[in-house]
């Protein structure tokens, strides 16, 4: 019989979150030639990493930006696009594992049940002490991710999947991301934290507009 990977460790993953989440702290997204907040962090994770799996590596961006940076490791890209060149077309070719996966703003073009899917399929093809990171828009932000891109399919919130990741064996860390200028005079600081207030105190909802999860992969089994 087929897993069903929606309420895999269901109850399990609900007795986690009644039992206290970790903070989420927030980090910042400009667009830049350089690394951004975001990037440093993603970066951080991988530059000692001798291999990195890139799915759904878009326009190469992520991977230009950290040759750039310093990166002298392996780095295979895949993505179903014909409009730029990657080592695999989709997940089934690659039959290797890798010391680090980047799964950066993808799952949300899936249904849940695909999303899942891929998911527990880039655990399988990451090593042992591995680390994966993926970074999907927040289906609590009060921005709907939905009116942004209408390939996208399906949201999560962070909570959720922090205890999905967590409950499949990954020690999991969380990040909400947020889009906004590199630097903000006073005002324009002002402004922000009354609208979060707002949003987060009055409204219940969040400002954050992503949600990036760092999983490590146990170097060996229990």
């Amino acid at each position: 019989m087929q897993i069903n990977l929606v309420y895999l460790n269901y109850w399990q993953r609900k007795e986690l979150l009644q039992s206290g989440v970790p903070k989420f702290p927030i980090l910042r997204w400009w667009p830049s030639p350089e690394l951004c907040e975001v990037e440093q962090v993603i970066f951080s994770q991988i530059k000692n990493r001798d291999t990195v799996l890139d799915v759904g590596a878009g326009n190469l961006r992520i991977k230009e930006k950290f040759y750039h940076a310093g990166y002298s490791g392996e780095y295979h890209t895949q993505d179903i696009g014909e409009e730029f060149q990657y080592n695999y077309a989709t997940i089934d070719e690659i039959k290797n594992q890798y010391s680090a996966i980047l799964c950066l703003d993808v799952i949300e073009h899936l249904d849940l049940v695909d999303g899942l899917y891929l998911i527990h399929k880039l655990t399988e093809l990451l090593s042992p002490g591995g680390v994966m990171i993926l970074q999907t828009p927040n289906g609590r932000c009060i921005r709907s991710p939905l009116a942004s891109d209408m390939t996208h399919l399906h949201c999560y919130n962070i909570s959720d999947l922090w205890s999905y990741l967590t409950c499949m064996g990954l020690r999991t860390e969380g990040y909400r991301v947020v889009w906004e200028e590199k630097n903000k005079n006073f005002v324009q600081q002002l402004l922000d934290l009354l609208g979060r207030y707002i949003i987060t105190r009055l409204i219940g909802l969040d400002y954050a507009d992503n949600i990036i999860l760092i999983a490590h992969k146990p170097s060996t089994l229990p």
